[in-house]
């Protein structure tokens, strides 16, 4: 574990005790934030449904000032679809003034006189009409396209209302017969007979055409010019659509649901007329006729059909539009939905205050307590791995110490080189065990920051020699190679040359405890990058990544079968971490499994670098 604190030990997930204590905890914060949370809707909502209450009250009578004047101009609207013009002229008239999509005039029977259920009774037509047409049929059948359509124009007077046998303008079909044979609007002729036809076609003042003449020559001049264009056309068509499902006038005056979809009519209160609307028609004029009276700032009107939604929150003031329009509705809502919350924001800033405060006390109460708990687990556990290992690490070397001694005081002759080689086996022992004493004491006094540092101005050659002279016979011992390598002109560097040394020794010592039998530890030393580097380079058994990121922990050993072998207690690259970062250095590792490994230790150039 480094200097950081964490709040839970890394290995705690081996300490169960310790997770039904930190679940209840974690249920205990949970449940009281979720009431905390749930009083705050609740009061968000009461206080909601309160400004709520302040809308509705606020706006309630402009609604109903904008209802009435709703109905008012309905019903003189639809009043006016009882004048006396003729069927023809009341069509155009009621469509162009953007009252209904469509109207059906009807007669004093209540049939429709325009647009027509039938066609008209046979008038049979003049002589010299029927002579004109058989002819212009004759020109056109033989081919002779360019003489028929003179034909027309010569003989054809535009003015002529001459009908045929079902009451259609012989004048209006020979001109169409000719359009369609020219085909080519850029011919000069194609203008001279399609002007003076469209307007004829779009003038409404007499009786003629009849409707049914009239959408199809409309129809065919858009086909063969989509540059004409006739307002009337789609309500022709609506009107034809709603003629053919619904025969019979409607007994009622109030506006209803047709058979089509989409489509809507009200009878005039003289009967004298069917009004046609599309959903979306009747919704553009009653919302046009309500643009007059001004709007508080932020507040959108809506028009509502039947089975037609509200608009979302905030929720809207809503009022029938009445009998005459039954099942349609006005509603007023807040444009921007930050003008509603205003005001109840303004009331609950106080609750979300003290509610705010009350989540942040027991999130952080909870992580007081959940840091206090993973600091007693992870003191716990770095004692227990204290205790055990510093008795094993104590035990070994005294009682190996204990068995030699004994076997000498229990020879009744002393031979000289047997009691020479125990002394040398105890002396062993004895500086194994000083130094796992030397590091839980350096240990200790880093951790308490009791260890003085001496920092000076030195040569790395100093720390280089007393890490080789600490390490002691063991460099040249049988099978060991142990290899310096520091250039003579290192620059000068500033530290504490005893731990410096210290950190050096941990590094050697590891390298000849994990290189096996036959040990090759090289001790690289080199300048760069404004730092001096130590490193120590072994073949011992490599360390994986994942070991590499955590070797320099406290009491962090790879293996600990391995560990009891050769002795140690997984301090002594924690002291090298803590005596680089006390010297504003780095440590680092490469290694790779099976193929040994290169600890380095940085330490900064002094600035006055050089003897």
């Amino acid at each position: 574990m480094s200097g950081r604190f964490r709040i839970f030990p890394r290995r705690m997930g081996h300490d169960v005790r310790a997770w039904p204590m930190l679940g209840l905890l974690l249920i205990v914060v949970l449940v009281g934030i979720g009431c905390v949370l749930w009083f705050m809707r609740e009061a968000m909502r009461n206080e909601r449904m309160a400004v709520r209450g302040k809308l509705e009250e606020a706006y309630r009578g402009q609604l109903s000032l904008m209802r009435a004047q709703a109905i008012e101009r309905w019903n003189r609207s639809l009043g006016q679809c009882d004048n006396a013009e003729p069927p023809p002229a009341k069509f155009a008239r009621s469509v162009d003034a953007g009252f209904a999509s469509s109207l059906i005039c009807l007669d004093e029977k209540g049939r429709p006189a325009y647009p027509e259920e039938l066609p008209p009774p046979a008038g049979g037509g003049s002589g010299e009409s029927a002579a004109l047409q058989a002819e212009l049929r004759a020109l056109a059948q033989s081919g002779k396209k360019d003489e028929a359509v003179q034909f027309v124009i010569d003989r054809f007077a535009a003015s002529d209302s001459a009908v045929d046998a079902e009451g259609r303008l012989v004048s209006a079909n020979a001109e169409l017969l000719a359009l369609d044979l020219l085909k080519n609007k850029d011919d000069p002729r194609f203008r001279r007979i399609a002007s003076p036809l469209h307007a004829r076609i779009a003038d409404y003042s007499s009786g003629t055409p009849p409707s049914g003449q009239r959408r199809f020559i409309m129809r065919t001049l858009e086909e063969l010019d989509p540059s004409e264009h006739f307002p009337t056309l789609p309500a022709e068509d609506l009107a034809n659509r709603y003629l053919e499902t619904n025969p019979a006038t409607p007994a009622g005056t109030a506006l209803h649901r047709t058979e089509l979809p989409g489509i809507w009519a009200a009878v005039s209160p003289g009967r004298g007329a069917v009004a046609l609307f599309t959903t979306e028609s009747l919704r553009a004029w009653v919302a046009s006729v309500l643009r007059g009276p001004a709007l508080p700032a932020g507040v959108r009107l809506a028009v509502l059909a039947p089975g037609d939604d509200p608009p979302g929150e905030p929720a809207p003031v809503i009022a029938a539009l009445g009998p005459e329009l039954p099942g349609w509705r006005l509603s007023l809502a807040l444009d921007d939905r930050s003008l509603f919350d205003a005001e109840a924001a303004s009331r609950l800033r106080l609750d979300v205050i003290v509610a705010s405060g009350v989540i942040a006390a027991m999130a952080g109460l909870a992580l007081l307590i959940a840091r206090g708990l993973g600091r007693q687990v992870a003191l716990a556990r770095i004692k227990n791995d204290l205790v055990a290992t510093v008795s094993h690490e104590l035990k070994t070397p005294l009682t190996a110490m204990r068995a030699l001694v004994d076997t000498l005081i229990e020879s009744e002759k002393l031979e000289e080189k047997t009691t020479r080689e125990y002394l040398q086996l105890v002396a062993g022992e004895n500086a194994r065990l000083s130094r796992v004493i030397d590091n839980f004491l350096t240990f200790a006094r880093l951790e308490r920051n009791k260890f003085t540092f001496q920092f000076g101005r030195m040569h790395p050659q100093t720390v280089i020699e007393g890490a080789l002279l600490a390490l002691g016979e063991r460099g040249h011992a049988p099978g060991c190679h142990l290899e310096s390598r520091a250039p003579a002109d290192l620059p000068f560097i500033i530290g504490d040359p005893d731990a410096l040394t210290i950190a050096l020794l941990n590094l050697l010592d590891n390298a000849w405890k994990y290189s096996g039998d036959e040990k090759r530890i090289i001790l690289h030393s080199e300048a760069r990058d404004g730092r001096v580097r130590f490193a120590v380079e072994d073949n011992g058994i490599g360390l994986s990544k994942d070991h590499c990121d955590r070797v320099f922990n406290r009491f962090y050993q790879v293996d600990q079968r391995l560990s009891r072998a050769v002795g140690g207690c997984g301090l002594g690259l924690s002291i090298v971490q803590s005596i680089a970062d006390a010297h504003g250095g780095a440590v680092r590792v490469v290694s790779e499994v099976g193929r040994g490994s290169v600890f380095s230790i940085e330490i900064p150039i002094s600035p006055d670098a050089r003897p």
